[in-house]
């Protein structure tokens, strides 16, 4: 990163103790008995083991530098978390697992505004923290929707995969963020979040998505989101013909506009599909089945990890309960 006309890559590894899966039980006098002392710090140990992370800063174009933020459990997941300094307005922050690492990475960074993609843990992980080191605004579309969407109290996977997020202000995202030279437009782009936007500057042609494009189908999704809005955020980005998409986990496209168009047409399919076998009379089961012919096991694997809340149904569920009047 630039500090003082330099620029150092940073690339730090360290281990972070997860949470308490279980409760103590205590032995004999009141403490905790040999069993549970040995369960304990075995469980600690795949936990560290899990949340051994990096944070490798990359630039990518002048003065715009990557956080590529990685831990191995984000690696049995298949993505990496990345976060954006772009001039001195920070896209994202990551997620709380790694905030020694983000903090140290960021402390000569100078950075005059925080911008959330969207208010989910791993973009906001690291909020509280930076706010408070750089005495800077964060800023969030829908403030008010900070601790929805399962926020304020994380399920197991998401406590443990990502972390929890410390409590903060956010500000209302206007319009436009501009610091230092560098000038980012918001576009609304709601279906994975009531919260979501993406930044684009029309200086560079840059346009930083978060997770409104992850993988390039129709997929399983959280039980709150709404494949339909997603569908025209989609279509919204598309229609900017940016030169250069950078996406919160790891995909860097050069011009995405028909990527973006082909997913939009995909999850547009499947959800008026979902519709259609919905009016017809099939079970919302076996509507997954007939979009979606393959990966079931794979998809009911993540729905009883997730608890139900991430899954091929939910998508269908979705696709139904918000499609538009005919």
């Amino acid at each position: 990163m630039r500090f003082g006309g330099r620029v150092s890559v940073v690339s730090i590894v360290g281990c972070f103790r997860g949470v308490v899966l279980f409760p103590r039980r205590r032995g004999p006098g009141g403490g905790p008995s040999y069993n549970d002392t040995v369960r304990h710090s075995m469980i600690h140990q795949a936990l560290d083991w899990l949340h051994n992370a990096s944070v490798q800063v990359d630039e990518v174009r002048e003065d715009t530098y990557r956080l590529r933020i990685q831990s191995r459990g984000a690696h049995l997941l298949g993505f990496e978390v990345n976060a954006f300094l772009v001039g001195a307005i920070l896209v994202d922050t990551g997620f709380a697992h790694v905030r020694d690492l983000v903090e140290f990475a960021l402390a000569g960074a100078g950075i005059r505004a925080i911008c959330c993609t969207h208010n989910h843990e791993d973009h906001t992980g690291n909020c509280a923290a930076l706010q408070a080191a750089h005495k800077c605004p964060v800023y969030l579309h829908h403030p008010e929707a900070l601790w929805d969407e399962g926020v304020r109290k994380l399920k197991p996977y998401r406590r443990f995969w990502w972390g929890p997020v410390e409590p903060f202000e956010p500000e209302a995202m206007p319009p436009v963020v501009e610091a230092d030279g560098r000038r980012l437009t918001v576009v609304p782009t709601p279906g994975h979040s009531r919260t979501h936007v993406a930044f684009f500057e029309e200086a560079t042609g840059d346009v930083y998505t978060g997770d409104l494009f992850v993988s390039p189908g129709a997929t399983a999704v959280l039980i709150w989101e709404n494949p339909w809005d997603s569908v025209a955020s989609l279509r919204r980005v598309a229609a900017l013909r940016p030169p250069r998409m950078l996406t919160g986990h790891g995909l860097v496209v050069e011009d995405p506009a028909k990527l973006l168009e082909l997913k939009a047409k995909r999850i547009e399919d499947a959800a008026r599909r979902a519709v259609e076998l919905t009016a017809e009379g099939v079970p919302p089961r076996a509507v997954v089945r007939r979009i979606f012919p393959k990966g079931a096991a794979k998809d009911r694997f993540f729905e009883w990890l997730t608890g139900k809340e991430f899954s091929r149904l939910n998508f269908v569920r979705a696709a139904v309960r918000h499609a538009p009047a005919r």
